[in-house]
């Protein structure tokens, strides 16, 4: 309200200058200047200025409705896309999953390997396809298993030449994390890492300290050298986004990027919930 005055007190002021300086000086008013009275001025003032506001707000609400309308229309949009993707990402990965229960049993007379890979493979879908709400947590033993299935598909890959240490330090039982944020720091290490050297194994280390409620989670790998694998950097923006919607800003990740190793450290809260 006291904008709104003081945007007429400056109307007012300026029609002033204008009607009774500016116009005598370049004889503008046509004959002699009026007699200046107060009200008889600041009401025609008024009324102009009303007249000007009633327009210059009209045109400000409506362009702002506009706004609003394509904002909506825009997030209506991105979500039946976002419904559809989900639909799509149910039935595909259900028919893989059974897909691959069937090669397994064709399998076992054959290869002991070759089933037990298709297994793990079959383990490692059903988890994900668990994770389907945004608010769900897991039983850390639950990623942990996650984890060393994702390692054993991988030694399947390369004829079992990976040099991994995976290292659990704590007491794990009724802890539950934030699912599929672990892994993707391993994958990222599968992915972009030189995992074959013996003498610099990549190493994976999960630390439950209970007593100080905190879980801290280090990957570290040497880089591969040669071409690099393209990336998004999705999966770890993603990781950022699902911890600040669990914990807010109570969480640390560290990443430590040089040119020959690569080390990311994860530390946040314990949850003891099902539900946040």
């Amino acid at each position: 309200m006291s904008a709104v005055v003081m945007v007429y007190l400056i109307s007012f002021l300026i029609w002033y200058v204008t009607a009774y300086h500016v116009r005598p000086l370049i004889k503008a008013n046509g004959g002699a200047t009026p007699e200046f009275h107060i009200w008889k001025f600041a009401v025609p003032v008024l009324w102009l200025y009303i007249k000007y506001a009633f327009f210059a707000f009209g045109y400000h609400y409506a362009s702002e409705n506009i706004k609003y309308q394509k904002q909506l229309r825009i997030i209506v949009e991105e979500k039946h896309q976002a419904q559809y993707a989900f639909l799509r990402a149910q039935i595909n990965p259900h028919f893989l999953n059974n897909t691959l229960n069937f090669f397994y049993a064709k399998s076992l007379p054959l290869s002991s390997e070759l089933s037990n890979g298709i297994m793990t493979l079959s383990e490692i879908m059903h988890y994900s396809l668990k994770q389907d709400h945004e608010s769900q947590t897991e039983i850390i033993e639950e990623e942990v298993d996650h984890i060393r299935n994702v390692i054993k598909i991988n030694q399947l890959r390369f004829n079992h030449e990976l040099q991994i240490l995976l290292e659990v330090k704590g007491s794990t039982t009724n802890v539950r994390v934030v699912p599929l944020v672990l892994i993707t720091i391993v994958e990222n290490m599968l992915k972009h890492g030189d995992c074959t050297d013996p003498a610099n194994p990549a190493r994976i280390t999960l630390d439950v300290v209970k007593e100080q409620n905190c879980i801290t989670f280090k990957t570290y790998n040497i880089k591969k050298k040669g071409p690099k694998e393209q990336s998004s950097g999705i999966g770890i923006n993603n990781i950022g986004n699902r911890l600040a919607h669990h914990y807010g800003t109570n969480f640390s990740l560290k990443i430590t990027d040089t040119a020959t190793d690569y080390a990311v450290e994860l530390t946040h809260p314990i949850l003891t919930s099902g539900k946040n």
